[in-house]
């Protein structure tokens, strides 16, 4: 694993040390680990509800592909 060294600014130091102070977290890393998890579990979340939302509402590439591939229209010939 990669070591990083990142700096916070008070506020959120504080709020890491009272973390683990609290026993909520055994230390900086873990708390870190738990934090960047929940952004990437909500970012790809999002993502997979922008990608919903643009099939349900008729994604425009998609239907001009589907319309190529049921057509005489050959792309090979681009």
């Amino acid at each position: 694993m990669t070591g990083r060294i990142v700096s916070l600014p008070p506020d959120l130091d504080d709020f890491v040390l009272t973390s683990i102070e609290s026993g909520r977290f055994e230390s900086a890393d873990a708390m870190v680990q738990a934090g960047l998890c929940a952004l990437h579990r909500e970012q790809k979340a999002e993502a997979d509800k922008r990608l919903a939302s643009a099939t349900a509402e008729g994604d425009v590439f998609r239907k001009l592909w589907e319309a190529c591939t049921q057509s005489s229209f050959s792309l090979s010939r681009w």
